[in-house]
């Protein structure tokens, strides 16, 4: 009679774990938000600042006329914003009519959520107007600078404007150049982090609340139209910053770590990248790449600079991207494979002319910034240049094509003036 109310027990005690697992997990899925598959894209590179797209099991061919697109805006105003990501929003920028906007769309329609004047629109300088940067968020928060300087704060709900700067006005910013303002707000951790330049210190950081917590007033260059690329080096989390003069790293509290001279010219739009411990850094105007080797003993940062192939490695507007121990960028006129620990050119091939890029999946996605505005897909390998597959835009503006293409959740965004299409990678 024991044995059997023992095992009567032990069926009893089955069920009953069993029907807990499953309200649990019925729990989860009805109250708890579904996690993202990949980090949100939500800052002007990305979430790390490098390029790189964490979508996975993208199609490796293309029809002729490119993926399919899932739809099309048009109404986005003049401008060269590229776009940033949270969840199913979308944020980018346009002038329309008199005025520059910050627009938040549903990404997985493009159907408009909400849209924010921030300042007057109009051309910053040098024949280009329209806004240069691209929003970051954090979630809460969208942070946006103008072509004019107007830093922004706006609820990522409503578009209502938490707070508002001047950057040259009330902080006195000073840029390298006559073009418009073109930085993009960087978010680290607590912090928003711009490049300001001028007298009282090149690099800014923020809180959220608009607070400025501390300029480097070390450094007083000129601000470059380059954004800060959070990295770690040899243990020690830091901003890459480049101005038209010098190379620096900046630590968290924005203190000096390391410098080294940079001859920039005219106009240094191109970020730094990171492969390892070397850092390549272009501009053209005659000046190409320099690499920074950047090496720590106990307390102290030391940088070995080398050229390499670097007067031949010259990136204009269209960025340089890291994977593995190779550098690639499209120059003036091909696509370049670059050793990192040399700065010497593996291959370089015509491939789509001068233009952007991006990573994803083992693949360069690559842009024209001229003529179709053609689009293609190249394996990141430093064996050769192997192209995949390739398509012209549709829709295309007469202007250059100088928003980076972007990929997040296996869909493909190019901006081209008051256009955005969204294609489908799968």
């Amino acid at each position: 009679m024991g044995c059997i109310i023992a095992i009567i027990v032990k069926i009893d005690l089955g069920i009953m774990k069993s029907l807990l697992l499953c309200s649990l997990t019925l729990f989860v899925l009805l109250h708890c938000p579904l996690i993202a598959q990949e980090p949100n894209w939500n800052q002007f590179r990305g979430p790390n600042r490098d390029n790189h797209s964490a979508s996975t099991g993208i199609a490796k061919t293309w029809p002729a006329a490119g993926p399919a697109q899932l739809w099309k805006v048009d109404n986005l105003g003049i401008g060269f914003s590229s776009v940033s990501i949270y969840g199913d929003k979308l944020f980018t920028m346009g002038d329309v009519g008199n005025q520059c906007f910050v627009f938040a769309l549903d990404r997985t329609t493009g159907k408009e959520l909400w849209r924010t004047a921030i300042g007057r629109g109009g051309d910053g300088g040098g024949r280009y107007p329209g806004p240069l940067g691209t929003p970051a968020t954090d979630g809460e928060t969208v942070f946006a600078l103008s072509q004019f300087s107007d830093f922004v704060a706006l609820d990522i709900n409503d578009g209502s404007i938490r707070w508002r700067k001047n950057t040259q006005n009330d902080l006195g910013a000073e840029k390298m150049a006559r073009w418009g303002y073109s930085m993009s707000p960087i978010v680290d951790g607590d912090k928003v982090l711009l490049p300001l330049g001028g007298a009282r210190g090149t690099l800014g950081a923020f809180s959220k609340s608009g607070e400025l917590l501390w300029r480097t007033t070390w450094l007083t260059d000129p601000a470059a139209y380059t954004s800060v690329v959070p990295v770690e080096i040899e243990g020690v989390r830091q901003y890459l910053l480049l101005t038209g003069q010098r190379l620096v790293g900046v630590s968290q509290e924005g203190e000096f770590l390391w410098g080294n001279n940079f001859p920039g010219e005219a106009a240094v739009c191109s970020d730094p990248a990171l492969s390892g411990n070397v850092i390549m850094a272009s501009c053209h105007y005659g000046v190409g790449a320099y690499f920074y080797r950047i090496e720590k003993d106990g307390n102290t940062f030391t940088t070995t600079n080398f050229r390499g192939d670097g007067a031949r490695l010259i990136s204009h507007h269209g960025g340089i991207v890291a994977v593995g121990d190779h550098f690639y960028l499209l120059t003036n006129s091909h696509l370049a494979c670059v050793n990192a620990k040399t700065g010497e050119i593996v291959w370089d091939h015509r491939s789509v002319g001068k233009g952007s890029l991006t990573y994803v999946d083992g693949t360069l996605i690559l842009r024209s910034e001229g003529g179709e505005g053609t689009i293609a897909l190249v394996e990141a390998t430093p064996d050769g240049y192997k192209e995949l597959a390739r398509f012209d835009q549709p829709y295309r503006s007469d202007r250059q094509s100088w928003p980076y293409p972007v990929v997040f959740d296996n869909k493909l965004y190019i901006r081209d003036q008051g256009v955005l299409l969204c294609f489908d990678l799968n």
